[in-house]
């Protein structure tokens, strides 16, 4: 449909003076209103560091001010939760946790009580495979020593029986927090980036921002469009870091990945990375990436980290259970799975092949 308005036309030449003039009058707002109408709204990213990542805020706005001040507002909240959940700000929920003796409640909000609350329940959904006491034995893995050295079986036997989700006590009257074992801690590193993700949307949402994508180092949600055209995600390899698959993604869509490239070191050979398993308090081996694709940040942030830790045959028994999630999977050979309803929203980049299941 064409933008320009229709042109005027009269009947008479002629026409008294005032009456021309209420014309062109008439002509100038008809082509105020056109362009008015026309204008698509303009596209402001601006990033900021924090939550452990570059956060990257994308927003279309009518104007510049009120991008920035969705923007701004948006990043306040991340600064906010942050501060509520980091285990390295003193004084945050998770700090005073792992600070407490053995045994001692403490009081926490009621927002980090629910997201503790949740990430037990998908402890329990994923058989042990989520766990937020694997920061128990994280103090274990540094991969930023030179030179970085594993640690031994005997140091990893001696800290297991810290990680069991089992030990935290929760107590939602008080809305209190206890670990049962000295020397557990605790971390929300894979379900905290989701919730900031979501609480940042909501911000915009309430600033009147109807289109925009919230990026937290590669976990992201949008709303709405850009400009009409569908928001896409990219998929990176996990070797070459080539963008390898296109993610169409949907109003109100989110997605987040867990990889072995991101946090890691190299030992002999043999890749060491920071994804966990619970069981074993070393690094998962069943894949190189897991990306899950879903309408709440959380549960994607929750369940890729997850997925990563369950292997290939658990996960799809989860996958069929929880419809409203899909996965892409690259496993440790780097053969590419994903989920057959992601058939249409996928966009290959070369010589990529995929097996759906």
């Amino acid at each position: 449909m064409m933008c320009t308005p229709k042109r005027q036309t009269s009947k008479s030449r002629r026409g008294n003076r005032s009456g021309s003039l209420r014309a062109i009058a008439l002509v100038i707002v008809l082509l105020v209103s056109g362009i008015i109408a026309c204008k698509r709204p303009a596209v402001h990213s601006v990033g900021r560091p924090l939550i452990g990542t570059l956060v990257t805020l994308t927003v279309l706005a009518e104007s510049h001010e009120k991008a920035i001040i969705a923007s701004e507002a948006a990043f306040s909240e991340i600064a906010r939760i942050e501060a509520l959940m980091s285990p390295v700000i003193g004084g945050s929920d998770i700090a005073r946790i792992n600070k407490s003796a053995s045994g001692a409640s403490v009081i926490i909000s009621p927002e980090t009580f629910a997201l503790i609350s949740q990430s037990k329940e998908i402890w329990r959904e994923t058989g042990g495979a989520f766990d937020i006491t694997f920061a128990s034995m994280s103090g274990l893995w540094n991969f930023s020593r030179v030179p970085f050295v594993p640690p031994g079986p005997a140091l990893l036997n001696s800290m297991k029986h810290l990680v069991n989700m089992a030990n935290v006590e929760l107590d939602g009257k008080k809305k209190t927090v206890s670990l049962k074992k000295p020397g557990m801690k605790t971390g929300l590193g894979a379900i905290a980036k989701g919730y900031a993700i979501r609480r940042a949307m909501e911000v915009l949402r309430r600033y009147g921002i109807e289109n925009a994508m919230v990026d937290a180092g590669g976990d992201l949600q949008v709303i709405g469009s850009k400009n009409g055209e569908v928001w896409m995600a990219g998929l990176i390899h996990p070797r070459t870091k080539r963008i390898i698959i296109g993610i169409k993604m949907r109003d109100g869509e989110a997605v987040a990945t867990s990889g072995d490239y991101e946090r890691y070191a190299m030992y002999r050979g043999v890749r060491y990375h920071h994804i966990i398993d619970p069981s074993t308090g070393e690094p998962a081996r069943h894949f190189a990436s897991v990306s899950v694709i879903g309408r709440d940040p959380v549960e994607a942030d929750a369940f890729a980290t997850a997925i990563f830790v369950m292997g290939m045959e658990k996960a799809r028994e989860l996958l069929a259970r929880r419809s409203g999630l899909s996965a892409i999977l690259i496993d440790a050979d780097m053969k590419v799975w994903a989920s057959r309803r992601l058939a249409e929203d996928l966009v290959v980049l070369g010589d990529v092949e995929i097996t759906w299941f």
